[in-house]
């Protein structure tokens, strides 16, 4: 590959981000990973309330068999 390539493209990418249309894109872009980190911030509160749940049925299940035993 020739050296020329890479810096070629990288300037090409800087060059078009700064246009409306890539502006637009960063927007979107950044738009898109905001709702997606969101999303997963209200997946981890599940799955933290989901394993609290299973934590609290395996509790009182033990205590259960002790109490059984």
């Amino acid at each position: 590959m020739k050296s020329w390539i890479l810096p070629s493209i990288a300037i090409g990418a800087v060059v078009f981000l700064m246009t409306r249309r890539g502006r637009e894109l960063q927007e979107q872009v950044s738009d898109h990973f905001g709702d997606w980190a969101d999303n997963l911030v209200r997946t981890n509160h599940r799955v933290q309330d989901t394993l609290s749940q299973v934590q609290s049925l395996l509790d009182r299940f033990n205590r259960s068999l002790q109490q059984a035993s």
